[in-house]
């Protein structure tokens, strides 16, 4: 199954990641769906640990990440999110992918790093329900649901969510409607 094959994608990181969260994207876009995924935090070939022990290898560094060099962003949650977005390279470029108008996803505590870049204002979103306030204050309509879309924006808001996630990811990238699986996440 070579569905995203030629696909670029990026996913941000830093210790204290969700395992789950990296993980299972990591493996349904890159090994089920063969698209090509960096794994990026703050310095190049830096060892990274989750928040329950798993251990990734960074990729490419912040600093180095350019919009147009991807096709997707995804932002994994956990302690991870709240860690990165004090840099502001991951800003920067969060803020520069936005405006390539390419799908960004972010499950869990993702969200924190587009509130930190201020790109809420007028969209509706989920994720982790401890940051409903937050997501609100940031100009946000927040939704208690699995999936979330909004424009270019894929939302979930936990790891039991991952399967609807990474779907509308794939979705996303091969040009298809998510309406369908937004329909199906809200009847759960």
């Amino acid at each position: 199954m070579e569905e995203l094959k030629g696909k670029r994608i990026v996913m941000l990181a830093g210790d204290g990641f969700e395992d789950m969260e990296l993980m299972y994207p990591l493996v349904r876009l890159r090994d089920e769906a063969c698209a090509d995924v960096t794994i990026a935090g703050l310095k190049e070939l830096e060892a990274l640990r989750g928040k329950n022990g798993l251990q990734v290898t960074t990729e490419l560094s912040f600093k180095d990440l350019r919009a147009d060099s991807f096709d997707a962003l995804v932002i994994p949650g956990g302690q991870s999110p709240d860690h990165i977005r004090i840099y502001p390279d991951v800003i920067r470029f969060v803020q520069d992918f936005d405006r390539t108008g390419k799908p960004i996803a972010s499950i869990c505590h993702g969200i924190q790093i587009l509130i930190t870049a201020r790109l809420l204002k007028g969209k509706t979103a989920t994720g982790w329900k401890s940051l409903a306030v937050e997501i609100e204050n940031a100009g946000a309509s927040y939704v208690d649901a699995p999936l979330v879309t909004s424009g270019q924006y894929i939302f979930s808001r936990q790891p039991s969510d991952l399967g609807f996630f990474c779907d509308a990811i794939i979705r996303s990238l091969r040009g298809e409607s998510l309406q369908p699986l937004v329909e199906a996440a809200r009847a759960i």
